[in-house]
């Protein structure tokens, strides 16, 4: 209830804030994480900039986490008491941010104050970046990104555009990260590899979890899809155990893509389909769910094939479809002219269009 209480406050403070129109202040939200060490912080702010079309912008939201010693004058007793005021701020190169407002067991809410580092503009300027919007300023310090990313950046061949600059912000991108992914065996990544490194949150354990299930010889970029499909070395197992061994990584993208899993394999068993990787994948992009077999065994149409499934899906023989042909007067039409009719139209003349 303290919780639902705070967020409501934060919101109604949002919409003053909103109403000013100034991108410098704000209202936050937190909640203490659960060991108790760090604080998952959300900023709202009141700057509407991207959405009037004035060029680029970030979210007028903000979602991230910081440790209780990153913050000056907030205790851990302040978080966890039942009732607190609180002023606390964290100091960044690109600027600090002052907080007010109250937390109650582990939650809080209130206003935010940013002020931009004049230094750390100018030195930006100075590594030929220029002008930031206090958006981008505010987002530099909650990451706590620096001029030295940049500096470290370019000695290892590097030349970030401003664009990238605001991506390596956001995906902490650093040098430190390209050389972890060198020495997992990817050298020389582009830029947009090192960014889908991030987005798919390709590590050591992921790295190395692909390789003892055999993919050792996967590109970057194929890496980097497959993580960010979700294709995880655990996604995998599950895959095998439910009987389907020996994938290519293509396979296993697939039956992602597909949103195949071993509940739907066991599904799919149960009504008497065993299938291939790739007719599972079938199955899963043209949408044949084990409902919509069920449905159809229902109506009639029980023992078909997999690839009569799929056809039937491509060209739009749903239950709903044969339904309408059979309220016309036409009842148990084979599924080969239910298909052919669907292709040619004609039946437009026996539904009337319905």
């Amino acid at each position: 209830m303290k919780t639902a209480l705070l967020i409501l406050l934060a919101v109604a403070i949002c919409f003053t804030v909103y109403a000013a129109s100034d991108s410098r202040n704000g209202v936050w939200t937190a909640e203490l994480n659960t060991d108790g060490s760090a604080l998952q912080l959300t900023l709202f702010r009141g700057n509407h900039e991207s959405e009037r079309g004035l060029g680029r912008g970030m979210n007028n939201v903000m979602g991230f986490e910081l440790s209780l010693g990153s913050l000056t004058g907030l205790t851990s007793a302040d978080i966890k008491s039942t009732a607190a005021n609180v002023q606390f701020a964290m100091s960044r190169p690109a600027g600090k941010i002052s907080f007010e407002g109250r937390f109650s067991d582990g939650n809080g809410a209130g206003n935010f104050k940013f002020a931009p580092s004049e230094a750390f503009v100018r030195e930006m300027a100075t590594l030929g970046y220029t002008p930031f919007k206090d958006d981008e300023l505010l987002m530099f310090a909650t990451t706590d990104f620096t001029p030295q990313t940049v500096r470290d950046l370019r000695a290892l061949g590097y030349q970030p555009t401003q664009k990238e600059i605001i991506e390596a912000a956001i995906f902490r991108i650093d040098a430190n990260a390209i050389r972890e992914f060198t020495r997992l065996g990817y050298p020389n990544l582009t830029f947009r590899e090192l960014v889908n490194f991030r987005v798919g949150n390709v590590n050591a354990a992921f790295v190395t979890g692909m390789r003892e299930l055999g993919y050792t010889d996967i590109s970057a970029h194929k890496l980097a899809n497959l993580a960010i499909l979700g294709v995880t070395p655990a996604y995998v197992h599950e895959l095998r155990a439910a009987g389907l061994k020996d994938l290519s990584a293509h396979e296993a993208e697939q039956l992602r893509i597909g949103d195949i899993t071993p509940a739907k394999i066991t599904e799919y068993k149960r009504l008497g389909y065993t299938l291939s990787s790739h007719e599972l994948s079938e199955f899963g992009i043209q949408g044949v769910t084990p409902k919509t077999i069920e449905e159809l065994n229902a109506m009639g149409y029980g023992h078909l094939t997999a690839h009569q499934l799929v056809e039937m899906r491509i060209f739009g023989v749903t239950p709903d479809y044969i339904r309408k042909v059979e309220a016309s007067g036409y009842k148990g039409v084979p599924v080969e002219k239910l298909i052919k009719l669907r292709m040619s139209g004609a039946d437009e003349l026996m539904t009337g269009g319905k």
